[in-house]
């Protein structure tokens, strides 16, 4: 009877510690490193450089170097970007493009951006951009906007 007690306080024991240590690491789950993997919710506010008005994007980081950017400006004068970046810890590349449309929603060329992304921590960036419009006969115009933005990662949120 008493190694019965014995046996089922150490099982107690046993299972309360397993149970602690899952509920510690799902809670205390932090990234080693800060790392651009994810998606960002991005102002790019309007400047000199960027006449634009003031819009959002929303930028997807994939593991393997790849990306997508959707953006609040007119769906009928752009669609999605696609791109590539590389870096590791705070320090990240990106180039991403996308087609231009006219008002009649007509194939005008493309626009490539190029971003340098300097993390602040793991859930905020801070980033410089140029970006260089091609027509449809590829001629290059440089420097067409340029800034600063600013990024914040998407979090999972309980509803």
């Amino acid at each position: 009877m008493r190694n019965k007690r014995i046996y089922i306080t150490l099982l107690v024991i046993g299972l309360l510690a397993a149970l602690t240590t899952t509920v510690y690491a799902a809670t205390g789950y932090q990234q080693s490193a800060p790392t651009l993997v994810g998606t960002w919710d991005v102002t790019i506010p309007k400047m000199e450089g960027n006449p634009r008005e003031t819009f959002y994007a929303f930028l997807t980081f994939f593991a393997d170097g790849n990306m997508v950017e959707t953006n609040s400006t007119n769906p009928a004068q752009g669609k999605p970007a696609h791109g590539v970046w590389i870096g590791s810890g705070n320090t990240y590349l990106h180039t991403f493009e996308a087609f231009n449309f006219d008002e009649q929603g007509k194939h005008t060329g493309k626009i490539k951006a190029y971003l340098s992304i300097k993390m602040d921590g793991p859930d905020h960036f801070n980033a410089t951009y140029t970006a260089d419009s091609f027509d449809l006969a590829g001629k290059v115009t440089k420097n067409v906007v340029h800034g600063t933005a600013d990024g914040t990662r998407l979090e999972v949120e309980l509803p």
